[in-house]
């Protein structure tokens, strides 16, 4: 390269890392906590006693009480109120449901009912946005307690950090030609031994902070995915129901058969939640139950 190609790169690089420095922090240090909040949420929280142990959603063959059983207990508790989500655990009977007075409702409005399947009983109840802690860093580490236009901000400081490194290679080539790789001039100067440090320590991690970068980015541009894809393929799926008021919780058709369904369809996925997708707009006016599902 040029000697004013270079300078180009390194302004680039320079000005691209400064920019996302402080947020790439803020997410580290939020993430890491994040990484492990089965474990810290085990050690901080009490933890409920089951009658048996099991796979979440495997159905009443292994003494769980039925999902449209389970259901019929959640809202019986809370009166009024419609399903949103169902989760289960599959290492354990556990499950959540999530409902809320509206099935538009915001996060505020919902409650979070926790249930042992092999017993019915409820096990647990709290309000979305009450997770105390981990909550906390998990708003701060998605979107600094902004909503969309923070998770934005922070995708567009993920497009920097991919910048950085994309710019930090083209220049680790001429920086570093004549040395061997790795190498760390500890007699040089303190500027010099920082600098080959740097360079040894991103162009071995590369590939990782490259993915870190870029699902990061990608992460926070599922908001905008989402709505593109109900007003794309979601409207060609609901069309013909466009206009109509949505379906009354009561007339809603049985959980088990449509679990049962999604298991023959799917039988080598095991489904880890169940959510109604809200009614937001004339598109999407029946009230379906889809799956996500993950590999056994």
């Amino acid at each position: 390269m040029t000697r004013s190609s270079i300078k180009a790169w390194a302004v680039v690089h320079k000005w691209t890392s400064l920019v996302c420095t402080a947020f790439l922090l803020m997410l580290c240090l939020t993430g890491l906590p994040l990484i492990f909040h089965d474990e810290i949420d085990y050690l901080t929280e009490e933890q409920p006693v089951f009658g048996m142990s099991g796979v979440g959603s495997s159905g009443t063959a292994r003494g769980l009480h039925s999902l449209d059983d389970m259901m019929a207990r959640a809202l019986a508790n809370r009166p009024g109120e419609v399903p949103l989500y169902m989760a289960f655990d599959n290492d354990q009977p556990s499950m959540t449901i999530t409902s809320g007075p509206r099935p538009d409702a915001p996060a505020s409005q919902m409650t979070i009912q926790s249930f042992d399947r092999s017993t019915g009983k409820q096990i647990g109840l709290e309000s979305e946005g009450t997770g105390g802690v981990m909550h906390f860093l998990l708003e701060l580490h998605a979107d600094m307690f902004l909503g969309l236009p923070g998770m934005l901000f922070l995708g567009a400081m993920g497009a920097a950090f991919v910048v950085a490194l994309v710019s930090g290679v083209v220049l680790y080539a001429p920086f570093m030609r004549k040395l061997d790789f790795g190498t760390v001039r500890t007699s040089r100067s303190a500027r010099t031994k920082w600098l080959d440090y740097h360079n040894l320590l991103g162009i071995v991690g590369l590939a990782w902070m490259l993915v870190v970068g870029l699902t990061g980015v990608i992460n926070a541009l599922a908001v905008p995915i989402e709505k593109l894809w109900k007003a794309d393929q979601l409207a060609q799926m609901t069309r013909e129901y466009a206009g109509r008021a949505p379906l009354d919780p009561s007339r809603y058709g049985s959980l088990d058969k449509a679990m049962a369904a999604a298991r023959e369809a799917l039988p080598d996925n095991n489904p880890s939640s169940l959510p109604f997708p809200a009614v937001r707009s004339a598109q999407a006016t029946i009230m379906r139950c889809s799956f996500r599902v993950i590999p056994r």
